[in-house]
């Protein structure tokens, strides 16, 4: 069946790959997309991905060695993103191309696009090969050399700017649970701000070695983050009991669909929650679930088609009683 004419299929190149080429791989698509985007690069171990914001889509490039893939693997990548926006109710705009790229000039293509970002009022994330400007802000050092978070993706910023909203009165100390770690920044970034231990899973073991890439990094104490291979179970057999706060930054239909349904063996009547990767068009849907397993949403925030959830149990309703 053929493409829609909004669609570019890669054309080949006239040259076969060698040991010092590289695959650079373009996926100009809607915001809603570039989570899965980035997801479908971690599966293939890209050495480099960057992002660009433009309106309401990104551009994502990724770096995969040419020697390992063949322009069938490329193509089957193609038509995966293709038929997610499809299923997803999306016009089909999104464009998927690929190119081989010198050895030379792979490295400083991606890196280019990475400069020190802040966040919010008192965070910067800078670049592990940068040397990080002046400045009185926690800082957050990353070699996104892995297709995992970098903090520029909507939901991450997020999760960091409600994560310093708790910083100051709520993560002194504290232990915090983070699902589905990533890239590790949301753990990272809470021992940064003050908590003194980090419960941390990830389904991909490509993200727990992200996490421990980028722990060690920050200069992160191994026992004050432990890390483990699995979701939501494996970070409660690791607490073995409530924790002070709860992150999550996952896909709406896991949050409901796993997360949700086992919160409450992580918290008690002092623990919150920050939940995120939720699409705005499925922020009520996900309301309704919490409420329904007794949490209750203290706040909202928006950016792009994204929002994230501070959560906390609902206080018990209190009665009162006639006199007879």
């Amino acid at each position: 069946m053929p493409f829609p004419s909004s669609q570019t299929a890669a054309q080949p190149n006239s040259f076969a790959p060698t040991d010092n080429q590289w695959w650079e791989v373009v996926v100009d698509c809607p915001l809603t997309l570039e989570e899965s985007v980035y997801w479908y690069f971690s599966q293939l171990e890209s050495k480099g991905t960057a992002s660009q914001q433009v309106g309401t889509r990104c551009v994502v490039k990724a770096y995969l060695l040419s020697t390992e893939f063949e322009h069938e693997t490329l193509e089957t990548l193609r038509q995966t993103i293709l038929d997610d926006e499809v299923q997803m109710g999306l016009e089909p705009t999104t464009q998927v191309s690929w190119s081989l790229i010198a050895e030379e000039d792979w490295s400083s293509s991606w890196k280019v696009h990475w400069q020190p970002e802040e966040v919010g009022d008192r965070l910067l994330i800078n670049p592990a090969w940068m040397e990080p400007p002046e400045t009185d802000r926690t800082i957050l050092t990353l070699d996104p050399g892995s297709a995992f978070g970098t903090g520029a993706h909507a939901t991450t910023q997020l999760c960091l700017k409600a994560l310093e909203e708790q910083a100051e009165q709520k993560l002194a100390n504290a232990v915090i649970a983070d699902i589905g770690c990533g890239s590790g920044i949301l753990s990272i970034v809470s021992l940064l701000y003050g908590a003194k231990q980090v419960y941390a899973a990830d389904v991909d073991p490509l993200a727990i070695r992200a996490s421990r890439d980028n722990a060690n990094l920050n200069d992160i104490d191994p026992e004050a983050l432990q890390i483990r291979l699995g979701s939501v179970g494996e970070v409660v057999e690791m607490a073995a009991g409530p924790v002070d706060g709860i992150v999550c930054n996952i896909l709406s239909e896991i949050i409901v669909g796993l997360i949700i349904p086992r919160l409450s063996e992580l918290a008690n009547e002092h623990t919150w929650g920050i939940l995120c990767g939720i699409l705005t068009s499925k922020a009520a849907w996900v309301e309704e679930h919490l409420t329904a397993r007794g949490w209750q949403v203290t706040g909202t925030t928006y950016q792009d088609e994204w929002c994230a959830m501070t959560i906390e149990l609902a206080k018990p309703k209190s009665t009162t009683h006639a006199k007879p």
